[in-house]
């Protein structure tokens, strides 16, 4: 397995947990795509199987292409309900009594690590340790990781989603398959964009784009046709 190596940037910002933390993120650069100074770890934040790959390919050659408004102003947060919600149906991890949240921290730490509150029935967990599969920096803290939408709900929203019951985009927004545990600084920076605006950094570009590509598919939402050149150009360099 080859070590990958990312660019150093001179600008470092810690935008979560400060005081609490093990590493720095270097701020993102203006081309819309995360950096940092850490090697690449092998494993499955940088290296998704050859089958997941080339179901994803396949699947993306058969995606509704369509324009996608950039912004939508109807669009509000609590159109998809509440944030980090159990309540959802026909989801992973719904109903079992946690929140959303720390059911993705649960998932997305390595085995072994995660620690649980006291008196919470191992819900609220406290601490582990985390690879960011956006930037491949490791995290020790909860206050360094956010829960990210790979495919954003304001996006969601603009491609369709507006047209859900609300039911369904409970389910959207607490779908383990569209969630993974990241660093707080390539989420910031990702905020609503699409594949054709924001990538992770480069070694961590394939697991990106083989789980956008599965969520589109799963809810049977459009892409741009920018944003289906983008992820083809990041599956073809897996």
């Amino acid at each position: 397995m080859k070590k990958l190596v990312l660019a150093v940037s001179t600008t470092a910002v810690l935008l979560l947990g400060a005081g609490c933390g093990e590493i720095s993120v270097v701020d993102p650069t203006a081309t819309g795509t995360a950096d940092t100074s850490v090697v690449a770890e092998p494993g499955s934040v940088a290296d998704p199987s050859a089958a997941s790959v080339s179901q994803a390919q396949s699947t993306l050659g058969k995606l509704q292409v369509k324009r996608i408004p950039g912004k939508d102003a109807s669009y509000e947060r609590d159109k998809f309900g509440d944030s980090w919600s159990d309540a959802a149906k026909g989801v992973k991890f719904a109903g079992n009594g946690c929140d959303t949240r720390n059911d993705i921290l649960r998932r997305d730490a390595k085995p072994g690590t995660v620690r649980t509150k006291s008196g919470t029935t191992g819900c609220k967990v406290t601490g582990g340790t985390w690879v960011s599969p956006y930037n491949g920096a490791t995290y020790k803290s909860t206050k360094k990781i956010q829960i990210d939408h790979i495919i954003p709900l304001a996006r969601a929203w603009a491609s369709g989603a507006k047209k859900w019951p609300a039911d369904r985009r409970l389910a959207f927004a607490n779908d383990p398959d569209n969630l993974i545990a990241v660093d707080g600084s390539s989420n910031q920076s990702k905020s609503d964009k699409g594949p054709s605006a924001w990538r992770p950094a480069q070694p961590y570009q394939c697991v990106y784009a083989v789980r956008y590509v599965r969520a589109v598919s799963k809810y049977s939402l459009p892409i741009t046709s920018t944003d289906k050149s983008a992820l083809k150009s990041m599956l073809d360099g897996c």
